[in-house]
């Protein structure tokens, strides 16, 4: 029974991978079938014939490096589930380490090449999973160590002792370089509605204006038929004046006038002034502090 169920199984694993192999074939390289494991020697694509080229600049289609390029993905994410092991031994940690480094140097060759063509710009956007995994020591950039390959002799001290040194100090021309005009509000005329409110605020300054003009207008029209008509108000009252009766003048006495005058009245010298003074004052006093007895008796 084993061996008619081993035999069972395998042509159901044979067919299962003819199947997902025809669907990739037709959807270059896409399938949605997932029954069955599809074997590493599988072929399948347009491409299935050809190896992937060693330089990018000789591919000239930007569906082809995107072939390549995923490609190259596929390979990585192997490569970095198998790293996990560290009971690989460290030589091989340290070969597939490399392998992925250099897969991913690669594949940015591949990403440039996709771009100059066209295509999308993958640098730009932000880094797949397979990327995020691994380290980078800021003296070695460029070099990531992935899975078991950080805890390696040598590695690991170099990730405990590492001084992560400060960020340089940007320069003037640094700090202006990606200022965009929206910074300086020179792309402020692009909003609807501002551009609406603008418009409302200028006509209401509009009528604003024109209003006091007129009252200037007006103002000035009036001084002006002021001007005019005073002339003629001044040679009428003058006129006026020239009609009407002439008072007669009355003479003003002059100082020689009062040289001779005489009083007959009998004028208080100081001394009567101050003695009336002085008599007010007793008379206050005897009326505040003396009784009414000695008030009468004086």
């Amino acid at each position: 029974m084993a061996r008619n169920e081993e035999k069972a199984m395998a042509a159901l694993n044979r067919w299962t991978a003819q199947k997902r192999d025809i669907e990739m074939q037709k959807n270059m390289g896409k399938a949605t079938y997932m029954g069955g494991a599809l074997p590493d020697t599988a072929a399948y694509g347009p491409y299935k014939r050809d190896k992937r080229p060693k330089i990018a600049s000789e591919v000239k289609t930007v569906k082809e490096c995107e072939h390549w390029r995923q490609d190259i993905l596929r390979g990585v994410a192997k490569k970095i589930a198998e790293i996990q092991n560290a009971a690989l031994g460290e030589h091989r940690i340290r070969d597939l380490n490399d392998e992925i480094n250099k897969d991913l140097r690669e594949k940015g060759y591949w990403e440039d090449q996709i771009k100059a063509l066209g295509g999308a710009d993958y640098k730009s956007q932000p880094k797949r999973d397979v990327e995020t995994y691994g380290a980078e020591l800021a003296s070695h950039s460029g070099y990531k160590y992935f899975g078991a390959a950080k805890d390696l002799p040598g590695v690991r001290e170099l990730f405990e002792t590492e001084i992560i040194p400060d960020a340089p100090r940007k320069t003037r021309k640094q700090l202006f370089l990606h200022i965009q005009p929206d910074y300086y509000g020179w792309r402020d005329e692009e909003d609807g509605m501002l551009l609406l409110e603008e418009k409302i605020a200028e006509e209401e300054a509009v009528k604003k204006l024109q209003a006091e003009w007129k009252v200037e207008q007006a103002e000035q029209a009036a001084k002006a038929s002021k001007k005019r008509k005073a002339p003629k108000e001044e040679a009428q009252k003058e006129e006026e004046k020239q009609d009407q009766p002439k008072e007669p003048e009355v003479e003003k006495p002059k100082d020689q006038d009062f040289a001779d005058f005489k009083a007959y009245v009998d004028i208080p010298t100081m001394e009567d002034i101050e003695r009336l003074i002085v008599k007010k004052k007793k008379e206050t006093l005897l009326k505040k502090y003396a009784p009414s007895e000695a008030q009468s008796n004086d």
